[in-house]
């Protein structure tokens, strides 16, 4: 499996723990609001992880890890007052 490049040399953008992050290119910021670009982000995400070896179970510890993070960032947003970083987006119909 491969994984991407460190984003400095993607974007020129700086690291995680330097800088502000609100001055960081968002490659993703306009398909946060189109939820067919979010649903093929997650098949490509997917498709990348299987091929790459993982298994289902896996997969789906990947996918947890994910909900975790989102969660904390959210709880401690929540903790300081802090508005959400990206506006919800529109409801949309489950299949």
């Amino acid at each position: 499996m491969e994984f991407p490049t460190p984003k400095t040399e993607i974007t020129g953008a700086p690291s995680e723990g330097s800088g502000d992050a609100m001055q960081r290119p968002r490659p993703y910021e306009h398909a946060s609001r189109d939820p067919r670009a979010l649903r093929i982000l997650a098949k490509t995400i997917y498709r990348e992880m299987r091929q790459g070896g993982l298994a289902e179970e896996d997969v789906m510890s990947v996918a947890g890890e994910l909900l975790s993070l989102v969660a904390g960032d959210m709880k401690d947003r929540r903790e300081n007052g802090e508005p959400s970083s990206i506006p919800p987006s529109p409801a949309r119909k489950l299949r």
